[in-house]
């Protein structure tokens, strides 16, 4: 089956030190050949027909003459880019080689239940299922030529232990589970009110004056830029609390008090009659 994309590694083509030295048309031809491997009969195998392709078939296919690909096939193995199969000195990339084992992998793990304990076993044993099954390979990891997982502490975490209630310690009940959220919905502040609220708030408290709007901008411009915080740390939970408080601080909205008594004057006493004898 032929896959409709490969997988490439940007960052693996970039700290590659081999392909760091080829040139642009040695790159080009290289990426060229990655599309034919990954194409072939055998995925990262240059092969056409089951057979390795040969290199005048090959100079061919990248549009260049014998000798030109002759050169560029010679600087890949010299720089370790490329490999030759010592069996049959088929040209592959090792790294799409080793991908595609993964994949085999991954797709044998899927079709036994994803348990990679059926994957190692033999055609004689019979195959046993748990209730517990171990994660298959992943794209990061892979098997080692023994058979064993790499990374097999990354397996299901633990049980967390079941903490055994004591007898002083008691569930709450329904009537406490159901008062907390109320109890925190008082406590929950208030979505900020738009400066048309807060007039209106003020119209309906002090509907005879004037001052009242000026006072309500004033009161909105103010927490509004502190985040509807008062004292600058605590959320409000209600504006129009505030917005009393605010207006009983100012010197022209307070109540008007009774003016103190005068201070009495001196009582007058009525002039005495006069008396003949005065100025005798």
């Amino acid at each position: 089956m032929k896959l409709p994309a490969m997988q490439f590694y940007p960052g693996d083509w970039h700290k590659d030190q081999g392909v760091q030295a080829l040139d642009l048309m040695q790159r080009g031809a290289w990426f060229e050949l990655l599309l034919m491997m990954h194409d072939s009969d055998e995925r990262g195998v240059l092969l056409v027909n089951g057979q390795p392709m040969p290199d005048a078939v090959v100079a061919r296919r990248l549009g260049l003459d014998n000798q030109t690909a002759n050169q560029i096939l010679t600087i890949l193995l010299t720089y370790g880019v490329a490999s030759r199969r010592e069996s049959d000195g088929a040209l592959y990339c090792r790294r799409m080689v080793r991908d595609e084992r993964l994949r085999q992998i991954r797709q044998e793990a899927g079709r036994k239940g994803g348990n990679p304990r059926l994957l190692n076993q033999t055609d004689k044993q019979i195959p046993t299922t748990g209730d517990k099954q171990m994660p298959t390979p992943s794209f990061s990891s892979s098997l080692s030529p023994s058979g064993s997982e790499e990374g097999a502490a990354d397996a299901a975490p633990p049980a967390k232990p079941v903490r055994k209630l004591s007898g002083a310690t008691k569930l709450p009940s329904r009537g406490q589970g159901r008062a907390a959220p109320a109890s925190e919905a008082k406590r929950r502040p208030a979505a900020p009110p738009v400066l048309s609220e807060v007039q209106a708030y003020a119209a309906e408290q002090y509907p005879a004056s004037s001052e009242a709007q000026t006072e309500a901008a004033a009161f909105h411009d103010h927490f509004q830029s502190n985040g509807w915080r008062v004292g600058g740390k605590t959320p409000m939970v209600d504006w129009q609390a505030a917005f009393r408080g605010w207006m009983r601080r100012r010197a022209n909205f307070q109540p008007a008090t009774a003016a103190p008594n005068a201070t009495p004057s001196r009582a007058r006493t009525s002039p005495k009659p006069p008396d003949p004898d005065r100025w005798r």
